[in-house]
């Protein structure tokens, strides 16, 4: 597999009644032109508003959309959104859980685990720049609406970042298989970022080095290990129960 580059980002087309209605939300969303059906343009008129829109059929959409496509009727031609800084990820806050996610490459992957991570309160997740989906039409469409919602920083050194978040008091707990401790909510007292590694290969060496603590998640030994998507809504419901 060819490896994902930064420089990879461009405009695309986001479609979906959830995904399209949370950007048309979102004043940090770059929107460059709206399609949508009739009935759709009645219902949301006021909130599609004075962006540039065209109204069409499914024929339309058909060419604008892979024929796959779930667009119930809505489609926005999208800039993705800006990149943002780690210290715009509430560094400073008492109680905050940030996630990272290393080198993660299912875009389907991503978009549910933004789901997830706006589901149980995660304030934000973290991905190299290199070997992470750019944003795309799959990750908007998995997430939801949420990709609105949880900030993604984008950076260009795991080892550097993480030295970041400790020297501003973050416990750094990576899931693993080798880990020592089963996944609790106790860990994520305070400041915490739990680190989920790639599909298959899990953390790479240096990002298991960097950790303060391994845990892993109570399975059958029946399966060797779940599915990245999965095992973050494990984590981030263990690290929600802090706050409930």
């Amino acid at each position: 597999m060819p490896k994902i580059k930064a420089n990879s980002f461009q405009n695309y087309y986001m479609y979906g009644r959830h995904a399209c209605l949370a950007a048309l939300n979102n004043p940090n969303r770059k929107i460059n032109k709206i399609f949508v059906t009739s009935e759709n343009f009645e219902e949301y008129k006021k909130l599609i508003g004075d962006h540039s829109y065209e109204v069409i059929d499914n024929k339309g959409f058909n060419k604008l959309l892979p024929t796959d496509a779930i667009h119930q009727g809505f489609c926005l031609s999208v800039k993705p959104l800006e990149d943002i800084a780690i210290t715009e990820l509430g560094l400073n806050l008492e109680q905050n859980t940030l996630a990272i996610l290393d080198q993660v490459s299912d875009p389907h992957n991503l978009g549910a685990i933004i789901r997830t991570a706006a589901a149980f309160g995660i304030k934000g997740i973290i991905i190299p720049k290199d070997n992470s989906p750019p944003e795309s039409a799959i990750v908007a469409k998995t997430a939801s609406g949420t990709l609105e919602l949880v900030p993604v920083c984008r950076v260009t050194n795991l080892a550097t970042t993480i030295k970041i978040l400790k020297d501003n008091g973050f416990w750094i707990i990576g899931l693993a298989g080798e880990g020592k401790e089963y996944i609790n909510a106790k860990q994520f007292k305070g400041k915490s970022c739990i680190i989920l590694g790639a599909e298959g290969k899990g953390m790479r060496r240096l990002t298991k080095e960097n950790c303060d603590l391994l845990v892993k998640i109570p399975i059958s030994r029946n399966v060797e290990s779940l599915n990245v998507s999965n095992a973050a809504a494990i984590a981030f419901y263990e690290a929600s129960k802090v706050n409930s």
